[in-house]
């Protein structure tokens, strides 16, 4: 199908912007790669956390529509990425795998946040 876009097409086609959008999710990716290596490298993976979801399609996957119901829609997004398993991208395939028996995503978040916290307080403390 997009062979016969042309020009124009790939700009701007039915709402979306191709170009724009392959660019962007190219970036996300490379980032989410190249970071995942390295801490997984230094053997640091509990370290590193992102929760995304890539399968987002129509106008809940724009960040120019902020309408109310848009954005209704975000939130149902965001707390059903919560309830999923913790995942990690593979560094062989560049798709993310869930972690058995490592939880849900808002458990690592709590962890997280937690892990953060104390770290905080300890370089706070005299």
């Amino acid at each position: 199908m997009s062979s016969k876009w042309g020009m124009l097409g790939w700009i701007y086609h039915r709402g979306a912007t191709p170009i724009v959008d392959i660019f962007s999710d190219a970036s996300a990716d490379m980032v989410d790669y190249h970071i995942s290596s390295i801490f997984q490298s230094e053997h640091n993976d509990r370290n590193y956390l992102r929760i995304q979801d890539d399968t987002l399609s129509g106008d809940v996957s724009s960040v120019d529509i902020a309408t109310q119901q848009n954005l209704l829609k975000l939130i149902e997004v965001g707390e059903s990425l919560l309830k999923k398993p913790l995942s990690r991208v593979n560094l062989e395939s560049g798709k993310f795998e869930a972690l058995d028996g490592e939880g849900t995503n808002e458990k690592a978040l709590a962890e997280f946040a937690q892990m953060l916290s104390d770290e905080r307080k300890l370089r706070l403390s005299p």
